[in-house]
């Protein structure tokens, strides 16, 4: 789903919390992930033949992969959440997260890879969270 499908669907702050809930599950699977690569070398056994190390060879270098691969969308979650969040604040009266999403471009230039035009719904401004 994307940014502004999601946002449409439940709202900013759900949006933004969600997020923040997703990257920090990211986060505890690769501390899990980091724990059964290092399980996984502290058990190698040299003398129990090539069988068994070549096994937990594979689980240790598969359970390093996984906690790269979730540590590098647990950062990039949460500067993605970060970066919209600062920006949803209306300059016109201050309102957090309280606007209307109007039209969405792709925009691969800016942090979050979307431009969003917003009005707000306490004040009428338009602006541009990009």
């Amino acid at each position: 789903m994307s940014i502004a499908d999601a946002i449409r669907k439940r709202g900013f702050r759900r949006w933004h919390e969600r997020q923040l809930i997703e990257g920090h599950l990211w986060l505890v699977t690769g501390f899990l992930a980091m724990i059964m690569m290092a399980i996984a070398l502290e058990t190698v056994e040299f003398r129990s033949g090539p069988r068994g190390f070549f096994t937990l060879a594979a689980v240790a270098v598969g359970g390093g992969a996984l906690c790269l691969f979730a540590w590098k969308r647990f950062t990039s979650q949460l500067f993605r959440a970060e970066y919209l969040s600062e920006r949803a604040v209306c300059p016109g009266c201050g309102a957090y997260a309280r606007f209307a999403l109007g039209a969405v471009r792709d925009a691969p230039e800016t942090p979050a890879g979307v431009s969003l035009e917003v009005r707000c719904r306490r004040c009428e401004q338009a602006w541009t969270i990009e």
